[in-house]
């Protein structure tokens, strides 16, 4: 009868990785015992294998694994950055970094000459590409991405040109020898525009 309870025990132990040695013995009262130290009670090594090594997990710093550039998002516009960046195929990270450096995300905000919306677009900007309210937070956020993308393409993947462009309008640029315009705002947008850029996609 010991036996076969010893089996059954062996049986269960075998469905686990063994991490050390294993002990058997009775008890007085006549149980049987398994441990994985040797003792008066347990003195029968059943089982004898070496310690399986402890592999540290990586440690990932809190502040990349919670603070995403989504959770910087207001929820009520994630869901129009990402059919945006999803029709246009632009990244996400630049549409929100944009609309941050514009808007600060305020879909009302308009500028003293005249931009309008989360992505700040001017008149002629919105009516070029198909804008019929420019206070419509999923309108804007669409129209300004469409602008996005037609600068990458016009510009040829040139970020930087891009979002000179963006700023001063592709004119500009094209003036200045295809250069970021010597305009005072201008040199300080597109640095801050990649900045939030670049930190958005490091913690993506």
């Amino acid at each position: 009868m010991r036996r076969a309870l010893i089996a059954c025990c062996l049986a269960g132990l075998a469905l686990h990785p063994a991490l050390a040695q294993v002990y058997t013995g009775v008890s007085p009262e006549g149980s049987i015992i398994l441990s994985g130290n040797e003792d008066e009670t347990a003195g029968i090594l059943l089982i004898e294998a070496e310690k399986l090594a402890v592999v540290p997990l990586p440690q990932v710093p809190l502040a990349a694994a919670a603070e995403t550039f989504l959770a910087k998002v207001p929820a009520g516009y994630l869901a129009f950055i990402q059919e945006a960046s999803a029709v246009y195929q632009i990244p996400s990270e630049l549409i929100h970094a944009v609309i941050l450096v514009e808007s600060n995300y305020n879909p009302r905000a308009t500028s003293p000459k005249g931009a309008q919306g989360l992505m700040q677009l001017m008149p002629a900007t919105a009516k070029r590409f198909g804008n019929s309210n420019r206070l419509d937070p999923r309108q804007n956020i669409l129209t300004g991405s469409k602008y996005l993308r037609w600068l990458l393409d016009f510009f040829g993947e040139d970020l930087e040109l891009t979002i000179a462009a963006y700023n001063a309008g592709e004119g500009a640029v094209m003036q200045a020898g295809r250069k970021i315009p010597k305009f005072a705002e201008t040199e300080r947008y597109v640095p801050k525009v990649l900045s939030i850029y670049n930190k958005a996609k490091q913690l993506t």
